[in-house]
């Protein structure tokens, strides 16, 4: 008996080790922001969960001795990971919430360096921050309130955790930086980066990936809508999304030109895996013609050659469309009257040129997502 005591200990100090859930917590409070984010890509983000990024860890070098170096953002809910004190392991964390919520509710601060930014994490317990304007600058602190000599008594606040709604960074969205910034490879190449570019426009990371939609917030304070917490683009919310990139259409003499216009704060899509391609089709006398589709893409490598993100030392081509450009494309078709003209724009989340240098065979990775479309009738 003593034996399976001794057992079960070592048995719960090892998931304690492991694994410490959290949003189990939040679930009871939250249950529609909870299932939201069931979908998001922080619910994903390990490799256990996104065959992309396991798809690159699998070729990375540091694999062969487990030396896991992506756990201060695809993972920094596993504690005992991103502290050292273990080794990349499947466990509930790495399952369930390798970016948990508390993570992102305790950013106190962005730290800048050149290779990457740090989130710089609270060091008080159980207290968050949060976003709300009707309460900008309050601090709302769990007490009990009392009325008529103490006959009537009320709580404020959660008992779960207090509440900042003081920290700007979590209204301009800069909180979100501490990841998706930039990244830097050992060579000290910019593997990543963003370019965010504020200009003149109001919206911030939060106000596009995270727009209030119907739903409540809380169950003990009801609201008519909610942040939205399924943050991806790739599960359905493209439409959330669309909005930020306009397209137009002018015929010319010799065909036409689509332009497309980046209404977004940042570079359409930076990262190294990423397809960009404007495809367009002409439906005329009940056949369809499929041009070749335009590439918008940034191809990073070593010597002239595209290589892997860690090896990289330059940029081979850069058509990514920037923060605010608007990119004109030409199409020397000559159209005829009652043409159909379907116009796509959108991304695959991998180059298919990469996905077969990585064994990727996951159909997701390389289906094409459309971001925004347009249909043109000539006249």
């Amino acid at each position: 008996m003593k034996t399976i005591y001794i057992l079960l200990f070592l048995l719960f100090m090892t998931f304690q080790a492991y694994a410490t859930p959290q949003n189990t917590t939040c679930k009871k409070c939250h249950p529609v922001i909870f299932q939201e984010y069931q979908h998001s890509m922080h619910r994903k983000a390990s490799i256990y969960q996104d065959p992309i990024h396991k798809a690159v860890w699998d070729k990375h070098p540091a694999k062969k001795k487990n030396n896991y170096k992506c756990a201060k953002c695809h993972t920094p809910s596993d504690h005992a990971l991103l502290e050292g004190k273990n080794k990349l392991t499947d466990n509930f964390i790495q399952e369930n919430e390798p970016i948990s919520c508390q993570l992102c509710h305790t950013i106190k601060s962005i730290e800048k360096h050149a290779t990457a930014n740090k989130n710089i994490i609270t060091t008080k317990a159980k207290y968050f921050f949060s976003a709300d304007t009707a309460h900008k600058g309050e601090k709302v602190i769990f007490h009990e309130q009392s009325s008529l000599f103490g006959l009537i008594k009320k709580t404020v606040g959660s008992p779960y955790h207090d509440i900042d709604y003081s920290n700007e960074n979590f209204y301009n969205g800069k909180m979100c930086m501490g990841c998706h910034s930039h990244k830097e490879n050992a060579k000290g190449f910019a593997v990543c980066d963003m370019e965010v570019k504020q200009g003149g426009s109001k919206k911030s990371c939060i106000s596009c990936h995270m727009p209030q939609v119907k739903g409540s917030l809380a169950n003990q304070k009801e609201s008519q809508t909610h942040a939205f917490h399924g943050i991806s683009i790739h599960n359905g919310t493209p439409k959330l999304l669309s909005q930020y990139v306009k397209l137009s259409f002018k015929q010319t003499a010799k065909g036409f030109t689509v332009s497309i216009k980046n209404e977004a704060n940042h570079t359409l899509f930076p990262q190294p895996l990423r397809l960009n391609q404007l495809r367009v089709s002409i439906e005329r006398d009940g056949n369809t013609l499929t041009l070749p589709p335009r590439n918008f893409i940034r191809i990073i490598g070593t010597e002239g050659k595209p290589s892997t993100p860690w090896l990289a030392t330059e940029v081979l081509k850069d058509t990514t469309i920037k923060a605010h450009e608007t990119r004109h494309v030409t199409f020397n078709t000559t159209l005829q009257k009652g043409d159909t003209v379907l116009i796509e724009f959108g991304y695959l989340l991998v180059n298919p040129k990469t996905a077969k240098k990585l064994h990727l065979d996951t159909p997701s990775a390389t289906e094409f997502t459309v971001l925004t479309h347009q249909t043109v009738v000539v006249e």
